[in-house]
């Protein structure tokens, strides 16, 4: 897995991983013609799918530790050999404990983004990052809640999302806000109607 570090002033940012995801290239890029991608066949798998990482950054900064996005979350058992599920193996092999953090911020709502956000135990959901306030944007929270929306765009929604403010764990994001001294979030809707990024300045 990632095992990438940068800094930006005082901030340091960790890449780490959840494992990847394939994907059919007419399924995922329906206006590419398939002879575009000759060039880029390297890329690719035997089975011409194309390959994306489930990304994560883990942010420490002022003895704050902040995660950003939670990945696909654990291994289905009747799917046990899928390609992801790796998140926790990644903080392990990089030094990390799930108790370490302290914020978890989403940048959208999207199943890939909010998997390990909880885990099953004794038949009810516990939070994976246990010291972790969980904060996502209040517009993505109110589409993850509509009926004719939440099963297509949302489907995990109700296992890794919703049971968070029952825990007491949420925090809300309203537009442009500033979750630390360093971290901005900002928003950059279209890919979910309250997608964020985060600015950092240090």
């Amino acid at each position: 897995m990632a095992n990438h570090v940068i800094r930006v002033g005082n901030v340091e940012i960790m890449a780490l991983s959840d494992g990847i995801l394939e994907f059919d290239l007419c399924n995922f890029f329906p206006t590419i013609p398939g002879d575009d991608w000759h060039q880029y066949e390297s890329h690719l798998t035997d089975e011409h799918k194309v390959r994306f990482n489930l990304g994560s950054y883990l942010i420490r900064a002022n003895e704050r530790t902040i995660l950003v996005d939670t990945g696909l979350g654990p291994r289905p058992a009747e799917t046990p050999d899928v390609p992801w599920g790796q998140l926790l193996h990644d903080f392990q092999a990089n030094g990390v404990r799930p108790e370490e953090v302290d914020m978890v911020v989403m940048t959208h709502l999207h199943r890939d983004h909010v998997g390990w956000n909880l885990t099953a135990q004794g038949g009810k959901y516990v939070p994976t990052f246990p010291n972790a306030r969980y904060w996502m944007s209040a517009i993505d929270w109110a589409a993850c809640h509509q009926p004719d929306v939440q099963p297509q765009r949302f489907p995990n929604a109700p296992t890794c999302v919703w049971p968070l403010e029952e825990l007491g764990l949420v925090e809300f994001m309203h537009g442009e806000h500033s979750i630390t001294r360093e971290l901005m979030v900002v928003s950059t809707l279209g890919h979910t109607p309250g997608h964020v990024s985060i600015l950092i300045t240090s």
